[in-house]
């Protein structure tokens, strides 16, 4: 069964959806690279950390700038 997962960080929503039981389940919404559930060990905590680095990154900014704010974005992800 496919979840979509959702935080909030720089007052934007960001969603990713799976079926996290799926190791070959696709990891879709706000992420790109073709990502599959198996490449986060089926936790979509991971995916959603590497959802918001790929925000941070597509701003031009460092992961490294604003790790304090992804970590607390990822731990207010929530099942939508």
């Amino acid at each position: 069964m496919t979840t979509t997962y959702t935080t909030r960080i720089f007052g934007d929503t960001i969603s990713i959806a799976a079926d996290f039981a799926q190791a070959s389940s696709p990891v879709t919404g706000d992420i790109s690279g073709g990502y599959q559930v198996a490449d986060f060990h089926h936790g979509p905590a991971a995916a959603m950390r590497r959802a918001l680095e790929q925000l941070v990154e597509a701003s031009g900014d460092s992961i490294e700038d604003y790790a304090v704010q992804i970590d607390k974005a990822v731990s207010k992800t929530r099942a939508a």
